[in-house]
């Protein structure tokens, strides 16, 4: 009898962690975005009043250490390639360790097409885009991360009890 408990309470606990889980990837994906919006915020401001270059903008600007996107995009500037091809590449390559979803990525891989210009004005016209998107995605985000927690949790908890009423 005390197995079987045990186990009511582990299948439970389980799909509730399950269901924590699901809730809090909006919110991950949301504060990459936001880390990303801030990120080439400061890059633009080094490139447009410090004058600096690309590699010296990113490693001013970002920790590019802690982040793997801006960490790949700043070693392939630094080994001479393009900054539209690195940008582009770095997203692509690390997509699958990151929360943003594939139309975060696809947007925000176009970004580097600005940087890869010396027209301040093209730069800025493709920052102003992706903070754009950025914002618009975060609005959405904030209206349905709180509806959205309530929901997982609960639906994985009634999952769990559904299954230990069977297993009973």
């Amino acid at each position: 009898m005390a197995g079987k408990i045990l186990g009511s309470v582990l299948i439970v606990a389980a799909c509730f962690c399950m269901g924590y889980r699901l809730s809090i990837r909006e919110k991950l994906r949301l504060d990459e975005l936001i880390f990303f919006k801030s990120a080439i915020l400061k890059i633009m401001s080094e490139l447009e009043h410090n004058r600096a270059t690309f590699c010296e903008a990113l490693k001013a600007s970002v920790d590019v250490e802690e982040n793997d996107i801006f960490s790949s995009v700043y070693n392939a500037v630094k080994n001479n390639n393009a900054i539209k091809t690195a940008w582009k590449y770095a997203f692509e390559e690390n997509s699958d360790n990151c929360y943003m979803s594939r139309e975060d990525i696809d947007r925000l891989a176009l970004t580097g097409e600005g940087f890869n210009s010396s027209d301040i004005a093209l730069q800025k016209k493709y920052v102003a885009n992706s903070v754009e998107y950025i914002n618009s995605q975060e609005e959405i985000i904030k209206s349905k991360l709180e509806r959205d927690k309530k929901v997982y949790r609960s639906v994985s908890v009634t999952i769990g009890l559904f299954i230990v009423l069977l297993l009973l």
